[in-house]
């Protein structure tokens, strides 16, 4: 997991806790009136046995949509090269209003398209949110005084194309449809802030103007691949492969974020991801810079958090 933040209030590290929490298990409302589901809306079980495809995310989402539009908005903020919608529940009070004031969170899941359990952990999030809103205090809370935006899959296409059970990417669900990485095709903080093939990412093109839209002040970028909360800067001037340490003005920060992320995770906290194809691999207190990780060009981490005034 990465993550993205400015200086942000409680509420919204609360919002990350809970996410790691939540990761686990895959105040009462003012007006009781708001709580009120729309029960005429046709929801399917979750069952949490098996991965959505686009055809059935999309129903599952405009299901949860319709069944609770007092707290929460589906919108699509553009399409994939396969012309797949790239999904965003939007869940706080009043959704279809902006508030001034109210910070704005996101969650991006699935940007490699075979790394598919972010993809079912956020769509789980946002049943969460959206069924204990008005039943548990943390979060009424958090949807009463945050906007929160869910991003469940950025590379639809890839998911599509990616089969279940296929851990070493061999059916190349990784990257889009024209076979682009999209974490490595934002504009890069040491090599140029321009985007190479604008027409070929459309994905990462919609992101970049969402970002320039919505002005996150906190952001998590959720992968698969280790169990570790990984935080800025991916990347150096010198692109040192690993090992060295690239420091933002904001390190403190990150550090005890990521560090209250990882505490609040039985396995990530011990440092011991335990992974298959690394199993020696182990990281102090489940946490890391990016870049002593290894060093990454055009990613969404550093991007969000050095351009995102620049785009």
């Amino acid at each position: 997991m990465v993550l993205i933040w400015e200086p942000l209030p409680k509420t919204l590290k609360q919002l990350v806790l809970l996410s790691a929490l939540f990761r686990l298990v895959v105040s009462q409302g003012e007006d009781k009136k708001q709580l009120r589901r729309n029960t005429g809306a046709s929801e399917t079980i979750e069952t949490y046995n098996q991965y959505y495809n686009y055809v059935d995310l999309t129903k599952r989402l405009q299901a949860l949509a319709q069944s609770y539009p007092h707290i929460a908005n589906l919108s699509s903020i553009g399409r994939s090269v396969e012309g797949r919608e790239l999904w965003v529940m939007r869940i706080t009070v009043e959704p279809n209003k902006d508030t001034p004031g109210k910070p704005k969170f996101k969650y991006v899941g699935n940007m490699h398209g075979d790394e598919t359990v972010s993809r079912q952990v956020l769509v789980y999030l946002v049943e969460h949110l959206l069924a204990k809103y008005g039943e548990e205090d943390r979060i009424t809370q958090l949807v009463n005084s945050t906007d929160i935006y869910i991003m469940p899959s950025m590379n639809p296409d890839g998911f599509e194309k990616s089969k279940e059970g296929d851990c070493e990417g061999v059916n190349d669900g990784r990257n889009n449809a024209r076979n682009k990485d999209l974490n490595r095709s934002f504009p890069d903080q040491f090599d140029g802030t321009t985007v190479s093939g604008p027409d070929t990412i459309p994905e990462v093109m919609e992101v970049i103007k969402w970002i320039k839209e919505k002005k996150f002040v906190l952001s998590g970028n959720l992968h698969g691949g280790s169990v570790v909360a990984s935080y800025p800067f991916d990347d150096s001037a010198s692109h040192q492969q690993g090992g060295f340490y690239s420091q933002s003005a904001d390190d403190d920060l990150f550090r005890y974020l990521a560090l209250e992320y990882s505490r609040n995770h039985p396995v990530m906290k011990t440092g011991h991801p335990n992974c298959p194809d690394s199993p020696g691999e182990t990281f102090k207190d489940g946490i890391t810079n990016g870049a002593k990780w290894y060093d990454v060009s055009g990613e969404w981490l550093c991007s969000s958090a050095v351009h995102v005034r620049m785009f």
